[in-house]
This record gives C-alpha cells, sequence and structure tokens, in this order.
C-alpha cells in the first residue's frame, strides 16, 4: 500500500473506531444499570432479558437488507442514515416509563448500530490487504470496546450523578456527532478499486448474492461458531453481570462498576493480543479453537466454584472476557473464505447470526434464571451457577462443530486489490 493510501486508511479507521464505540456502548449498557431498571421500573428477570435482547434481535433481523446496503450504497453513507434510529431510540429510552418505551428504545438502538461494525470490516477488506484483516479488526474491536468500558465504573459513575435517563440523552447527542464524523471522514475504497465501478444489480441477483454467501464450503460450522461465540461474553458483561454482583454480593451501583470494567479491560486486551495470532502461528482455526476451549473452561469454573472470592470473580471475568477475542480470528476464517464481491453481504449474515446468537442467550438465560428468583426478585448463587454451565456448555458445542472446518492459513491468502 502507497504512503498515501496508508495515511487515508488509518484516518478512515480512525472514525470508523470512533463510531464503533458507541455502538458497543449502547449494547452492553443494561449491564450495569439492569438493578436499578428493574428496581425503579419493576421489571423481572424474564423482561430483563426480553428488554435487553430486543438490541440484538433487531441488530440481527437487519443484517440481510444492511449488507445489501452496503454494497451498492456503501458504508460512508448507510451509517450515517442508520445511526439516526440510534439516535431518536436512545431519547425514547430515557423517557420511558415502562416496558413498551424502554424495548422501543432498545430496538432502535440496535437498528442504528446494525451497519457500524459489517460496514467498518467492508471497508477494511478494501483498504488493507487479507493477510492483516484479522489485526485490523482487532485494533477495531479493541477501540470499540472501549464503549464497553464506559459502559461500565464510568457509566455507574456518571448514572450516580445525573440519572441513567440524562445519560442516554448526552449519548443521543454522542451518536449523532459520530454520525456526522463518518460522513465526512470515510471513504469506501481507494481510487481504482472495482467497489468505485460496480454495476446495479437486479434484485433477484442480490438475493441470489445472500443465497450464494449460505453455500461457501464452511459456512455453517463458521456460523455456528459465531451464533455462541459473542453471545457468552455479551450475556456477562451486557447484561447479567451486574445481578449476579447484587444478588450474589450485595454490591451497589458504582461497585459492581468498578468490578465490570475489568471485563471491558479484557476485552481491549484480548482484542489486540488475538489479532496477529493468525500470521504469527500461521493457523486461523487452531487460535480459534484453543482460544474458545480456553473460554469455556473459564465459564466452567464459574459454575463449579461456590461463591468464589471477588478478586477470584474479577480475574476469572477477565480472563472469559479476554479470551472471547477468538471470534475476531474466526471473522477473519469467514473473510478469507468469502469472495470480494460478497464481502457486505458476507460480513452481514455472520453478523446475523451472532447477534441472534446474543439476543438468543440473553432471552434465554432470563427464563432460566426467573424460576430462581425469591419473593424479593434477588436469584440465588446456584441460579447463576447453572447459568454459567449452560453458557460453557454451548461455547464447548460450537468449538467441536466449528473444528471440522478446514484451515484458512494467512500463508495463502492472496492479495486484496
Amino acid at each position: 500500500m502507497k504512503n498515501g493510501n496508508l495515511r487515508a486508511a488509518i484516518g478512515i479507521l480512525a472514525a470508523l473506531c470512533s463510531i464503533y464505540v458507541v455502538s458497543h456502548f449502547y449494547r452492553v449498557s443494561n449491564g450495569v444499570i439492569a438493578p436499578n431498571l428493574m428496581r425503579e421500573l419493576g421489571l423481572s428477570q424474564e423482561a430483563m432479558g426480553t428488554l435487553t435482547g430486543a438490541f440484538f434481535i433487531t441488530f440481527a433481523a437487519t443484517q440481510i437488507p444492511v449488507g445489501i446496503m452496503l454494497d451498492r450504497l456503501g458504508t460512508r453513507y448507510t451509517i450515517p442514515v442508520m445511526m439516526t434510529f440510534a439516535v431518536i431510540g436512545s431519547l425514547i429510552f430515557a423517557a420511558a416509563s415502562g416496558m413498551a418505551g424502554l424495548t422501543t428504545g432498545r430496538m432502535l438502538m440496535g437498528l442504528g448500530c446494525s451497519c457500524v461494525y459489517v460496514g467498518a470490516l467492508a471497508v477494511a477488506s478494501r483498504w488493507f490487504q487479507t493477510r492483516y484483516f484479522a489485526t485490523v479488526a482487532g485494533v477495531l474491536v479493541a477501540a470499540g470496546n472501549a464503549g464497553n468500558l464506559l459502559a461500565t465504573q464510568p457509566l455507574a459513575e456518571v448514572v450516580a450523578w445525573v440519572g441513567w435517563r440524562n445519560t442516554f440523552i448526552g449519548m443521543a447527542l454522542v451518536a449523532a456527532i459520530g454520525a456526522m464524523v463518518v460522513l465526512l471522514a470515510v471513504r469506501d475504497a481507494p481510487s481504482g478499486h472495482p467497489f468505485h465501478s460496480r454495476g446495479s444489480e437486479r434484485f433477484g441477483s442480490v438475493l441470489n448474492g445472500v443465497v450464494e454467501v449460505f453455500r461457501i464450503e464452511g459456512m455453517r460450522p463458521m456460523l455456528v461458531l459465531q451464533f455462541f461465540g459473542y453471545a457468552n461474553v455479551m450475556t456477562i458483561l451486557g447484561l447479567w453481570g451486574g445481578p449476579y454482583l447484587h444478588d450474589v454480593y450485595g454490591l451497589g451501583l458504582e461497585a459492581r462498576g468498578s468490578v465490570m470494567v475489568v471485563m471491558g479491560a479484557g476485552l481491549i486486551a484480548g482484542s489486540l493480543t488475538f489479532g496477529p495470532l493468525d500470521r504469527i502461528f500461521n493457523t486461523r482455526k487452531g487460535v480459534v479453537v484453543v482460544g474458545g476451549l480456553f473460554a469455556a473452561a473459564l465459564l466452567a469454573l464459574l459454575a463449579v466454584l461456590s461463591k468464589p472470592p471477588l478478586w477470584v470473580v474479577m480475574g476469572l471475568f477477565s480472563l472469559v472476557a479476554f479470551s472471547n477475542a477468538y471470534n475476531i480470528v474466526g471473522m477473519a476464517h469467514a473473510r478469507a473464505i468469502i469472495p470480494d464481491r460478497l464481502i457486505g453481504r458476507g460480513m452481514t449474515v455472520i453478523a446475523l447470526f451472532t447477534m441472534a446468537g446474543v439476543a438468543t442467550l440473553q432471552i434465554a438465560t432470563g427464563l432460566l434464571l426467573g424460576p430462581f428468583a425469591g419473593a424479593d426478585g434477588t436469584v440465588p448463587e446456584s441460579g447463576y451457577r447453572t447459568m454459567y454451565a449452560v453458557i460453557a456448555g454451548t461455547v464447548l458445542a460450537s468449538i467441536t462443530y466449528y473444528s471440522r472446518i478446514r484451515d484458512a492459513k494467512p500463508s495463502q491468502d492472496g492479495v486484496v486489490p
């Protein structure tokens, strides 16, 4: 890549990272404030699981049309248009007085954020060579995970200061600014790239492209991997981590934020560490399998340990988040087997299964924990340990299925124009 193109690519990546921070904040913000919402608005565990999963349901449901938009309109215009819904959703969430308003707000946030990650990956695939894709994706995810950090201790402190409603009003403004930065700074591809000379497609051809993605060799195990991989950490960080610390350890809002911040830090460290590993060891499949097995083992420890010291919980939370970065290498594996002409639709099909997995696991765990809840609404440790065991089992099963597919070694990658 020429120096001018490299500087442009880095600037574009920085702009995309900024909006990805906002997307991640919205994803996990319920994790810390869940006990507050449940107490203030009288929400049950089942309702909280559904509410939090609403973001990911909408996110997943819109992936196919988003993929078509990205392939036809490009990331530069798609993200600002879609983020308008996130701004509106954040304001509705802030004004909500019950389940209907909260859920509507979360769904609109999910709709608005649904194009950010895949849009950024589509742009990165055109500006950076395929063999560096995992590293670039790792940088993007690490930056986005700063949003996870903001949704832990900093969120707890801001909510304690101005309340959760004013916090989401402020985030609406931040989201609007981020969308404008994307519009002004992002370019979808370098000059001379085939993206600029793409022709129009008939609707039937567009849908055939989606079907073609599902027919790619190895895609089914890849989709199962993504369905359960990201869901395990989002179910803890984005939903039940806060209630677990509240119910089992009696921690208040700011104390919960202080514990959960280590999980956000683990996600960032893992993203930066796992990103280059496929090139270092010249294997994507190997990195994914080892990382996934490690994550399953850590979740199993949370299931079998009876009220471990808080520092042990913090350590396990951090390591679960760190090891979850195997999904980044899994995404790079998927990128290596998807033709460039289908990259937008291919990445959104992957994202569809990823977010559908998060929504499914969050809702399922809410239904799982509901019967454990006592008269005061708190869940005993046995309920959470059962939940950790179920999550560990889903990760192990997905890694076992994924291990059947053929590796895509970075040394065998061609050069993306």
